[in-house]
């Protein structure tokens, strides 16, 4: 734990903790953990959709035109997206633009899940595309704004990436089930 200096004058000269250094500690852990799980999500979609594309065609019935389409659709979203996505963070507040992305992430998921047709999952793999777009710019800039040393940033964006790159990994081992 962290200590203040120490209160000179009658009430006390003992060490007092610095609860404002713990809040932040714990803030910033906080902010790198959903920052990640953010940026995680995003790259888990990606592989764990491609491993899985011969079971969406044998349960959808869509050939090959439609197995392109569900992986482009996302893929030109998000591609499309990204900059405008960052920009609005940064005129709305990246906060509140990242936990818009976020919900619509798992809202545009959970339509995945219940698409009844290939028309339907390439609709909802275009939105899952634009918020996927949504979350990645403004997480980083979330995580920027959290850690004030340069070195410690420097860090965070360390472990933000390496998170990113073990869900990326993870996709194939998830979809092999």
């Amino acid at each position: 734990m962290r200590t203040a200096s120490m209160k000179i004058g009658p009430v006390s000269t003992m060490m007092v903790p610095d609860r404002r250094a713990d809040r932040s500690l714990l803030a910033t852990s906080l902010t790198l953990a959903a920052m990640s799980l953010g940026y995680g999500v995003v790259q888990l979609d990606v592989t764990i959709v491609n491993t899985a594309l011969s079971s969406i065609g044998a349960s959808l019935g869509g050939g090959v035109a439609e197995l392109q389409w569900v992986v482009s659709a996302y893929t030109i979203a998000f591609a499309a997206f990204i900059l405008t996505a960052g920009a609005l963070g940064d005129r709305l507040g990246a906060k509140r633009v990242f936990m818009t992305g976020f919900a619509l992430f798992t809202a545009a998921s959970l339509a995945c899940a219940l698409s009844p047709d290939a028309v339907s999952l390439i609709a909802a793999r275009c939105v899952q595309g634009l918020a996927a777009a949504i979350l990645v710019p403004n997480s980083l800039t979330l995580l920027s704004h959290a850690y004030d040393d340069e070195k410690a940033r420097g860090r965070a964006v360390a472990m933000w990436a390496a998170g990113a790159s073990l869900a990326l990994t993870a996709g194939p081992l998830s979809a092999a089930r």
